[in-house]
């Protein structure tokens, strides 16, 4: 699965050794038709086969049907929708992720150019790209796709930055209006007194973690409602934060100090 999308990136990739080639950002389709290309059913006769197929058209059709109530101007959320598994949830937290850790990247691509360092504003370049494309901002991501050309050339790049700042702020302001930020609370026990009702999520979300089991990340999403009566506004920003980031590990960690001050048992 590569970013680079162009004929001769796929031809280099088979002649590395790939059986085949996922271009992002990754439509869900694409993929499983990619996958069982080359992974056979179990029981031999296709019924594994229909089964997923059924399956991805249900997931295809829910994510629809939740992208209708959800529009944000400059991002097509139908299809960025379809990629994050029709969860809405985990989608707006994306988009709410973005807009708040992006918004200020022009600014550390040009400190980085500044300070002599064109591989990291590249590589900062590369990553907006992408991530804009995921969530569905396709006019951001090719603005900067020229932008990353430019600070690879060094040629345009005052206009190719000026150009990414204007069309970075107008999707960011355009995430915040639509999505504002959720509420949580600021200390424990705001709403409830009673740790107990937080053991079965927090002991199902730690055996999904420490399987590095991915559906941990709409899990947490799910559990929310329950766990916001009892952790904190902090505890929940950065559980949620390490779990949508995949970084279970830390995650873990992060869990462990919750189940201390809790004093609950999660095995």
């Amino acid at each position: 699965m590569t970013a680079n999308v162009m004929a001769a990136d796929r031809e280099k990739c088979i002649e590395a050794g790939m059986n085949d080639h996922v271009a992002k950002p990754i439509d869900p389709d694409e993929l499983f038709r990619v996958l069982l290309r080359w992974i056979k059913p179990r029981d031999g006769d296709g019924k594994s086969e229909d089964k997923t197929t059924a399956t991805m058209a249900s997931q295809t059709q829910a994510a629809l049907s939740e992208s209708d109530t959800l529009q944000i101007a400059g991002i097509d959320t139908k299809s960025a929708l379809r990629r994050a598994g029709g969860n809405r949830r985990r989608y707006e937290f994306l988009l709410r992720k973005f807009a708040e850790s992006q918004k200020r990247v022009v600014e550390e691509i040009r400190a980085a150019l500044a300070a002599g360092d064109p591989s990291t504003a590249e590589r900062v370049t590369h990553s907006l790209k992408g991530a804009a494309g995921n969530l569905g901002a396709t006019a951001l991501a090719d603005v900067a796709a020229k932008a990353e050309v430019a600070v690879k050339t060094g040629q345009g790049l005052e206009a190719a930055l000026d150009s990414l700042a204007l069309s970075l702020r107008a999707v960011v302001e355009a995430v915040q209006l639509a999505l504002p930020g959720e509420r949580l609370p600021d200390t424990a026990g705001e709403v409830s007194t009673d740790p107990a009702i937080v053991v079965e999520p927090l002991t199902q979300l730690k055996k999904l973690l420490t399987n590095d089991d991915g559906s941990a990340a709409d899990f947490i999403f799910d559990a929310l409602p329950n766990l916001s009566k009892v952790l904190t506004g902090a505890e929940i920003g950065t559980l949620t934060g390490l779990v949508g980031n995949f970084d279970f590990e830390a995650a873990l960690k992060c869990l462990s100090g919750i189940a201390a001050r809790l004093s609950l048992n999660l095995e």
